[in-house]
């Protein structure tokens, strides 16, 4: 039986593209299997260069005249494809353009920095009626016949000739003053007699500072009659500023008799706080007022009335008082009575009438 004559044309064709095929996959084997399914157009004889090719498609000048001696190809092709894109990181894991941001900005900030020149630290002073000097001294009024007392906790810079008792020592416990008899002793240990001038100052650093401190023992030295008692209007740092020497050492006068004469107490008790009669100030932070607190009591805050670690100037006091009826009497209170005592200094010195109280002393009437 034989084939018809199409079939037989079919299968000619078929052997002669299977012999074409291994023809060529023989010519080529030189370049690999990639360039075999490629022919000529891989071939070397062809004259086209794959190299030659990335270098013209990363060159910007390619199709140029060049203009100097150093080609692209010369240059490392390695390195410019493998340059990363604005903003990528590079291998240390860092970006090249954006550290050489975050360098001229900081070349800038330097430069800044050393251009322009620091505003001069200036010191304030607060204006003090004549009043107010009878109980605030200012630096400038300090003079030789003057002891001055550093009631400061832990103070190593006094103001020079100071005699130094950290408060504690005329406390029995936090808020409670020991018996009369000890505080005059200790006074007259340490060279201070009643008929001396005294000026106090001093911080509690720990608490924040400000002048509750010298306002505490001021009501203490008053409580044992003592006439002539101040408190400095600054402190050791603002002595300093004014142009004075400072000291580490603390004076040691001769010891002497303090002698204390009948005075006015300015601790208040539950029967004057429980009355009704007086105003009750609550000078504790406002946290400790939401917290609790004595019923009917205002808050003032005990940092309202300071400016920075001063008083503030009379007409701002004034506004923090508005409050409050002069022509009624004022108890304070905190915790222990400590803090209390400079709203209460602020006030006597504004002419209310004033007393401290202890929070402390409210709740054990409580139980």
């Amino acid at each position: 039986m034989s084939l018809p004559k199409w079939n037989l044309i079919l299968i000619c064709g078929i052997c002669a593209a299977f012999l074409a095929v291994i023809v060529l996959s023989s010519e080529n084997a030189h370049a690999g299997p990639e360039c075999a399914s490629l022919g000529a157009s891989c071939d070397d004889s062809s004259g086209w260069d794959g190299s030659k090719k990335l270098d013209e498609i990363g060159d910007p000048n390619a199709g140029k005249v060049q203009t100097t001696d150093t080609k692209w190809p010369e240059k490392s092709r390695t390195s410019r494809w493998t340059q990363p894109a604005y903003g990528f990181e590079n291998e240390s894991g860092t970006s090249t353009n954006n550290t050489t941001v975050d360098q001229k900005v900081a070349a800038k900030a330097t430069k800044n920095a050393t251009t322009t020149a620091k505003a001069p630290v200036v010191k304030t002073t607060v204006e003090r009626s004549e009043s107010d000097k009878l109980m605030l001294l200012p630096i400038a009024d300090v003079s030789e016949s003057d002891v001055l007392l550093d009631v400061s906790e832990n103070s190593t810079n006094h103001i020079p000739g100071s005699v130094v008792i950290p408060y504690m020592q005329f406390d029995e416990e936090a808020g409670i003053l020991k018996e009369t008899s000890e505080i005059c002793k200790i006074l007259g240990d340490n060279g201070i007699s009643n008929d001396d001038s005294v000026v106090i100052y001093g911080e509690c650093l720990p608490c924040g500072g400000g002048p509750f401190l010298s306002a505490y023992v001021y009501s203490m030295l008053k409580g044992q009659g003592h006439e002539k008692v101040k408190i400095l209007d600054g402190t050791a740092e603002d002595w300093a500023a004014s142009g004075h020497t400072t000291s580490d050492e603390a004076t040691v006068r001769p010891g002497t008799v303090y002698a204390p004469k009948e005075g006015t107490q300015f601790n208040a008790t539950y029967e004057d706080v429980s009355s009704g009669k007086a105003q009750i100030v609550d000078a504790r932070t406002l946290q400790e007022y939401a917290s609790g607190t004595i019923p009917g009591s205002i808050s003032i805050p005990y940092t309202s009335v300071l400016d920075g670690k001063k008083l503030k100037d009379d007409a701002s006091l004034d506004r923090v008082f508005a409050i409050l009826n002069k022509d009624k009497p004022v108890v304070v209170f905190t915790s222990t009575g400590m803090k209390a005592s400079v709203i209460w200094f602020a006030l006597e010195m504004r002419g209310y009438d004033a007393k401290t109280y202890t929070y402390r002393d409210w709740t054990e009437h409580q139980s």
